[in-house]
């Protein structure tokens, strides 16, 4: 009978060296600083206000943190030290790896100095290490005791990294940190300063906004969605993810086409979706996102049919380089064919300046008639499709509102003749006391001076062309 096989016992063994390359897990210094700034997140006390101090130099960059659970021996030890454990797992905290921060310093410089304290501890302890990158055994630290420099109730932690090797862009920091965690600067769960200037996000302008907030297996998933207002600077379209207060990955449609969406914003907090180490995405395998996904695409449903439908009636190129064109020839017209003021209650896009009279008919008008702007803005957006036009009053500049649903505008494709006519139209109906026969020949007066405006204009310009063309010999 041939033997039985000697049984062999194997076991798995860590080389102190691997945290090292965990040091390359960022790829920027402004992922590393956001890591260490996750760690103050995750030490938030209920009820305490929390700010975090960061101070970026030439050779050192330092993260202090003052309202938050502190750490004192025990939590250096257990907790902070040890790699690969995290106290936070299974908590729905930000770290879940216990790597992040320790990887953090080591990508940045090669080595730093901690002081920490608990809420209630008279004092503060300090521990350093000067060659933190010589991964080449586990390392071994004593704590010294340092008086405590903030009040005693407070808890406390400052990492000072020290001999920075990376380029470290403060604006891009400020940027990216501003962005991370909106929603809670908006709110003030959290004060944040970079090199002393507190940070403060400018909202997100919107023509509208609808809150809402949906039942899934992880908890709820609440935030708001909107608009993004025509003048806004612009943002990425989509929801904004967030796992308590800090953003995670890109925007999400979830699941809705792109096409017609540039103006979709949004911001929603999602509960209990694991995320991946870096805390550049979700897990988007899992049940849990899967779910948080068809929910909220339900969600956007209404609002995306919409703005799809929108989407069909927008202007051409063309006829949004019309308008500007219009705004100017309507100006100039208006101005030759009025004897009196022309318009009430219209006011330039910018400030008029003094011209010299070109024309007979204009030497012949009063001071103030030539001086008379005519009106503001020509804009271009969709309305009810019975509206041809509509006058708005914005910021205190009277806009005439052009309506790209119309039959009319879809038919001539909003070009320069149908707008200047609509927009003549638009100008007289805003005259009190005028009779039907007047206001059309006052509109057709406008329109056939503003042709032949722009007729003569071409004319001079083939004639500039030619002259050109002949002293060059081509």
């Amino acid at each position: 009978m041939p033997s039985e096989p000697e049984r062999i016992t194997v076991r798995e063994r860590l080389a102190p060296e691997i945290t090292a390359s965990l040091f390359a897990n960022y790829r920027s210094a402004a992922d590393a600083i956001l890591e260490l700034i996750d760690n103050s997140v995750d030490s938030r006390l209920p009820g305490r206000a929390m700010r975090v101090d960061v101070a970026i130099r030439a050779a050192f960059v330092q993260i202090t943190t003052i309202g938050g659970q502190g750490m004192g021996p025990r939590e250096v030890e257990a907790s902070y030290l040890r790699w690969g454990a995290s106290a936070k797992r299974g908590r729905s905290l930000l770290g879940q790896y216990g790597q992040g921060g320790k990887a953090a310093i080591g990508h940045l410089g090669q080595g730093f100095t901690i002081d920490a304290s608990r809420p209630g501890d008279e004092s503060a302890w300090q521990f350093s290490d000067t060659r933190y990158r010589d991964r080449s055994r586990l390392k071994v630290y004593e704590l010294h005791p340092i008086p405590k420099r903030v009040d005693r109730e407070l808890g406390y932690v400052r990492i000072r990294i020290e001999a920075v090797d990376r380029k470290v862009d403060v604006k891009r920091v400020t940027g990216r940190l501003l962005d991370t965690y909106r929603p809670l600067l908006e709110r003030e769960a959290l004060a944040l300063t970079v090199n002393g200037a507190q940070l403060r996000p400018a909202p997100i302008p919107t023509v509208e906004r609808h809150e809402f907030d949906v039942g899934t297996a992880g908890g709820p998933a609440s935030g708001w969605y909107g608009v993004l207002a025509e003048d806004a600077p612009a943002l990425e379209p989509g929801l904004r993810c967030y796992r308590l207060g800090r953003r995670v990955g890109g925007a999400e449609l979830f699941g809705h086409q792109v096409e017609g969406l540039e103006r979709l914003v949004g911001e929603v907090e999602i509960p209990r979706v694991p995320l991946t180490m870096n805390k550049s995405d979700f897990d988007r395998d899992g049940e849990a996102w899967l779910e948080v996904e068809d929910q909220l695409h339900r969600v956007l449903e209404p609002i995306v049919r919409r703005l799809s439908r929108e989407d069909r009636a927008r202007p051409p190129a063309s006829a949004a380089r019309a308008a500007e064109q219009v705004r100017k020839l309507l100006g100039r017209a208006l101005r030759m064919v009025e004897s009196e003021a022309p318009v009430t209650g219209f006011e330039p896009a910018r400030p008029p300046r003094t011209r010299v009279p070109t024309s007979q008919q204009e030497l012949a008008m009063p001071e103030h008639v030539r001086r008379q702007p005519g009106f503001g803005r020509i804009a271009l957006r969709p309305l009810d499709r019975a509206v041809r036009s509509q006058t708005v009053e914005e910021d205190g500049v009277r806009v005439i509102v052009i309506n790209t649903r119309h039959p009319l505008f879809l038919e001539r494709r909003g070009d320069t003749w149908y707008q200047l006519e609509t927009a003549a139209r638009e100008v007289f109906a805003a005259v009190a006391g005028a009779s039907v026969a007047d206001y059309e020949r006052r509109v057709n007066e406008v329109v056939t001076v503003a042709l032949e405006l722009r007729t003569r204009r071409r004319r001079a310009a083939r004639a500039r062309q030619g002259s050109l063309e002949l002293l060059t010999g081509d």
